[in-house]
């Protein structure tokens, strides 16, 4: 089990508005480019478990249920305010 990130900024489709990282803060700085860029409204970073198949050939991204959304400021500061932390299992 791996632990990544998976983030998003709408409205999609962004160009590159979507991605899976293994780092919250790449992961994180990535979707507020987006904001910054004028190209998003809002971006979203979600923790997620990448489990691969191996008895068969099944695999995902399952949510540990921490989700954090971005808020930029009128000055362009990107503020992720912790969302949700309810576990989706």
């Amino acid at each position: 089990m791996i632990t990544v990130f998976l983030w998003q900024a709408d409205p999609v489709p962004v160009r590159g508005g979507r991605g899976v990282c293994d780092d919250r803060r790449k992961a994180r700085r990535d979707a507020a480019a987006c904001l910054r860029s004028g190209q998003a409204s809002s971006a979203m970073v979600e923790e997620a478990t990448a489990e691969l198949g191996l008895r068969t050939l099944t695999s995902g991204y399952y949510s540990t249920g921490r989700k954090w959304q971005a808020r930029i400021g009128t000055q362009g500061r990107v503020r992720w305010v912790l969302a949700a932390t309810s576990n989706s299992s």
